[in-house]
């Protein structure tokens, strides 16, 4: 029978089985010492030479006999410290190959491309493998007070349908209905409240949610949230419960709660205190000592205008007014007013939980999407299932939801969402260890009746631009002109201000492509930029690289890196200027269009890296 290392000091004089990894290898003349490390930890093996033929990361067997240390050899840091291992027999079990980098110290000096590149190794890393290991104790921890409470855990449809959430579906054709596509869904909202409907009254799921956004160090392409809905609760019914179980499950794990119960602060009222909703309430002592500082914000604005000038919902479409404001929805009246039922939970800077009380009325539902903007007939399109669903005794319900990797850098102090997720992505968008996006076999795309477009050249990338405007019904103005390349040029023949133009700069970070884009009247300060990307060789892609790469000359490039599948980064500078203007893959054409427009079609990085010219 194998013994963990961790139950070797319950066993001395006594021969066991280990198994595990060579962790260190220390030579004293004819005796070796060998640190064994398996999953509950390390202990101390004692070998002669002979047997001790293995290597650091080696994987073994070892069978000996457990002795009680000298007490001048006892080591007071270990939990084993006070017992080793008299080894008899060293079997190798698998050699390990010299490692592309070391395993032993904090690993955030290595590069992020390697070390995704062989996360399997990374995840050896002590701090990594604890991260890890306190994913799963939260989760677990969660589940125990959802099941205490009269939960049940319910799995809802990862193919589904296509509907407005606030950010890019990422789609999945079918082939039994060629033409036709699934989204991945973007978080389980609809599918909970059709459980409400159900009477299912208290759901949860630890739920896998999949949005097409530009990575940053807290987002990724995929998150796992904590997300539950309750039938017949009010507001602080709901923040009651969820706080309950917050301070439970981090108490448990044995982290300090500043206050309890949270405080509550009012959006207006936490934008007038801090300047935004999310907000630290520790003092720099608190900081050091790893203090939680959780806080619910409440009433937020229902409605906010867009870029078009038209209202655009704030957070949830599927929320509900605050009681008072019913009426008020219901008429379409005091539209800039109205408050919705929203509650956002933020702990320590970052929002790490958020919900709201749903509205279960179908007129209601219904008038905030004609608020928004939509058809009679789009809403019965997208959205008919939830208001037919709403005719049938619906209960009234509310839940929140709490993405697990923000929940996790918060509480371990991490500064990127990669260090507490097995295999993330990369920066670039691409999946850990494997070469993920990847081409696919002509005959799998000939059986979903799909044909892929390249864009060769600057007229490819202009009609693509200006299609991909049209379907996401963002206005804009198009230039044809003399051939410009340069941002004064280009301002001279539009008779735009210098400042307007957006430059899209190619460059190449850590190995990888990015585009980096700033004002008309500014150049990328790269010293910035490097600090700001948190990457360590920064270059300018070549003219040739350029053109490999978006097939557009240089001075032509557009602003929009995801046309190119390479991520953007912004300066504020940009932020200044209500309109962007740039010139769209050709020397001879431009495009201008909303600020607004332009971040939320680009959806860039946005940070501080440029300086005058």
């Amino acid at each position: 029978m194998r013994t963990l290392t961790a139950d070797t000091v319950e066993k001395i004089g006594e021969t066991v089985i280990l198994n595990g990894w060579i962790d260190k290898r220390r030579d004293h003349g004819g005796i070796m010492f060998l640190d064994l490390r398996d999953r509950t930890g390390i202990v101390q093996i004692v070998s002669s030479k002979k047997l001790a033929n293995v290597r650091p990361e080696d994987c073994v067997e070892v069978e000996g006999v457990i002795k009680k240390r000298p007490e001048n050899m006892v080591n007071s840091d270990m939990r084993t410290g006070t017992v080793e291992v008299d080894a008899m027999k060293i079997s190798l079990l698998s050699k390990s190959a010299d490692l592309p980098f070391p395993i032993d110290d904090d690993g955030y000096d290595i590069k992020e491309d390697i070390r995704l590149k062989y996360r399997y190794l990374d995840l050896r890393r002590k701090r990594l493998a604890d991260n890890i290991r306190l994913r799963s104790r939260f989760v677990d921890l969660v589940r125990q007070e959802l099941f205490r409470e009269d939960f049940t855990e319910i799995e809802t449809p990862l193919l589904t349908k296509s509907t407005p959430e606030g950010s890019r579906d990422f789609i999945v054709p079918s082939r039994i209905q060629p033409g036709k596509f699934f989204a991945l869904p973007q978080s389980p909202q609809q599918y909970k409240q059709l459980l409400m409907v159900a009477g299912f009254e208290r759901y949860f799921q630890i739920a896998r949610c999949l949005r097409d956004e530009d990575l940053r160090r807290d987002r990724g392409f995929e998150h796992t949230q904590i997300d539950l809905e309750m039938s017949f609760v009010t507001r602080e019914d709901v923040m009651k419960l969820d706080e309950q179980i917050m301070t439970n499950v981090v108490q448990n794990l044995g982290y300090k709660i500043k206050h309890k119960p949270f405080p509550v602060y009012h959006y207006k009222d936490a934008v007038g205190a801090f300047g935004a909703d999310k907000f630290d309430l520790r003092t720099e002592k608190e900081k050091k000592e790893g203090i939680l500082a959780f806080a619910w914000v409440i009433n937020f604005p229902f409605f906010e205008k867009d870029a078009s000038g038209g209202w655009t919902f704030t957070h949830n479409p599927f929320s509900a007014p605050i009681p008072t404001h019913h009426d008020w929805l219901l008429k379409k009246e005091h539209i800039g007013d109205i408050l919705t039922s929203q509650y956002d939970l933020v702990c320590n800077g970052f929002e790490v939980g958020g919900g709201s009380i749903r509205s279960h009325d179908p007129d209601i539902l219904t008038n905030v999407f004609e608020i928004i903007g939509h058809s009679k007939e789009n809403i019965e399109k997208q959205f008919g299932h939830m208001i037919e669903a709403f005719r049938y005794g619906v209960p009234p319900h509310g839940g929140i939801a709490h993405g697990i990797e923000r929940l996790l850098m918060t509480l371990t102090g991490e500064e990127a969402l990669r260090e507490v997720v097995a295999f993330p992505q990369t920066a670039g968008g691409s999946t850990s260890v494997m070469d993920a996006p990847s081409t696919i076999d002509e005959k799998q795309l000939e059986e979903l009746g799909i044909q892929t477009i390249h864009l060769k050249d600057g007229h490819d990338v202009f009609k693509k631009i200006i299609t991909d405007l049209e379907n996401n019904h963002v206005k804009f103005s198009t230039y044809e002109h003399g051939a410009v390349t340069t941002s004064l040029e280009a301002a001279q023949v539009r008779k735009t201000p210098v400042s307007w133009g957006a430059k899209a700069i190619l460059m190449y970070g850590d190995g990888k492509p990015v585009m980096v884009v700033v004002a008309g009247d500014t150049k990328i300060d790269t010293k910035a930029f490097k600090i700001f990307s948190h990457m360590k060789d920064v270059r300018m892609a070549t003219r040739d690289e350029v053109k490999q790469i978006t097939g557009v000359e240089v001075g032509a490039v557009p602003p929009l890196g995801a046309i190119f599948g390479i991520p953007v980064f912004m300066d504020k500078q940009i932020e200044k200027n209500d309109t962007v203007v740039f010139n769209a893959g050709l020397h001879t054409h431009s495009i201008s269009l909303s600020r607004s427009d332009y971040v939320r079609y680009a959806q860039p990085i946005i940070g501080t890296f440029s300086k005058p010219i």
